[in-house]
């Protein structure tokens, strides 16, 4: 009897175990709704693959106006992974700008596997919402043997590589496939013709490239977006004149921290009265007439690349300058045959009532292996004793 009744309540736990599981239905997914461009990179493909609505938030890493890239792509990575997706457009990208934040919604879109790389496909413009402009994102500092073991799973992220030659091509420039490689590993660099980078001169070496890695089937390609990517030597160099000493305002040579630069018509002016940053800056005058005094702070070496120059200077707080009714004047000339000759680049007024030191930014844009050097020139009316108003230059700072 009892085992009959255990029985019977085996049969009937069963029935009941039997109906649940049939009552249980595991739902069909018929849209995928990835929250983040991390997630995206994980959605298993599919032929039937749509996406539902989405609010995915990145960054746009592509600069289509330097045209080293495809303007029917955008690259967009995710703000807080290494994660990034490529996007295939259905026009040229004219107004979607590098360093805009932006909200993808793909619904309707979806998702294909091309020469090794995930592609957004069918996405609609009116989808791609910009959030915010104008952001920089922080490219990821690896090594190319890093790189090549995880770009599969990073997607086109934006990377920077450190101390990397650069193969020569067939005239020198830097154009179509190179090959980079830092000693270790060699991978390919992308310049396009019709790009920024058309007519550069190859530096074959840099002290550091940034770009968007992209997958090409199993081969990695680097694409520089522009030539902010390309760092030939330092980033940056600032000239102090914090170094030496000078009471004379006849012409001299002095060592500063960045090399030897001519002073004539300048001393190292150190005063309470005088503006500078620091202990010391070049008090400034040059005189007519006087081969000695010509008003000139000019470099006697040469920079490779310059990019912007900025220069701080202020006037003399003396009577004659401070009660000045002509303007107060200096230029930047540049030199690119070692000083045998000099074009202007700009020229700047000086507020003469000013007590402080102001700033001025010159654009120069120099090729990455051109050699330049420079001059700051008083060009102020000279006085009746032919002596011009006393100007102080202090920070010059450079960068690459």
């Amino acid at each position: 009897m009892k085992l009959f009744k255990n029985l019977l309540f085996l049969t009937l736990l069963l029935s009941l175990l039997q109906g649940c599981r049939q009552d249980v239905k595991i739902p069909n997914y018929e849209y995928s709704m990835p929250a983040s461009i991390q997630a995206l990179r994980k959605v298993q493909q599919k032929e039937s693959l749509v996406f539902g609505k989405t609010a995915i938030r990145g960054m746009v890493t592509s600069d289509a106006g330097a045209k080293n890239s495809d303007n029917t792509l955008l690259i967009v990575q995710d703000l807080v992974s290494e994660a990034a997706i490529v996007v295939q457009l259905g026009f040229a990208n004219t107004d979607l700008l590098m360093g805009d934040v932006v909200i993808l919604d793909l619904e309707g879109a979806t998702l294909k596997e091309i020469e090794g790389e995930l592609v957004v496909v069918q996405l609609e413009r009116e989808r791609i919402q910009v959030e915010s402009s104008g952001n920089m994102l922080r490219p990821k500092t690896t090594s190319m043997a890093t790189l090549l073991a995880n770009v599969r799973y990073w997607g086109p992220i934006l990377v920077k590589l450190d101390k990397v030659n650069i193969a020569l091509g067939e005239d020198g420039k830097l154009k179509g496939r190179l090959l980079i490689d830092d000693e270790i590993v060699e991978i390919m660099a992308d310049f396009k013709e019709g790009s920024v980078f058309e007519g550069e001169d190859n530096p074959e070496f840099v002290e550091a490239m940034v770009g968007i890695a992209r997958l090409e089937g199993k081969n990695v390609v680097l694409v520089p977006r522009n030539l902010e990517d390309i760092q030939v030597g330092l980033k940056e160099l600032l000239e102090d004149f914090e170094q030496g000493s000078n009471t004379n305002y006849d012409a001299k040579s002095m060592n500063f921290v960045t090399g030897s630069w001519l002073v004539d018509g300048g001393i190292t002016a150190t005063s309470t009265a005088d503006p500078k940053n620091g202990k010391q800056s070049i008090r400034l005058q040059g005189t007519v007439g006087n081969s000695k005094r010509n008003g000139i702070i000019a470099m006697n070496f040469d920079l490779k690349g310059v990019k912007t120059i900025a220069v701080s200077y202020g006037i003399y707080p003396a009577a004659a300058e401070t009660g000045n009714v002509n303007p107060t004047v200096f230029a930047l000339e540049m030199s690119k045959d070692g000083g045998a000759s000099y074009t202007l680049v700009g020229t700047t007024e000086i507020d003469n009532k000013s007590t402080v030191l102001s700033t001025v930014q010159f654009p120069i844009n120099a090729g990455f292996s051109e050699n330049v050097r420079f001059r700051i020139v008083n060009t102020s009316l000279p006085f009746a004793n032919n002596n011009r108003p006393r100007i102080n230059i202090d920070d010059v700072h450079f960068n690459f």
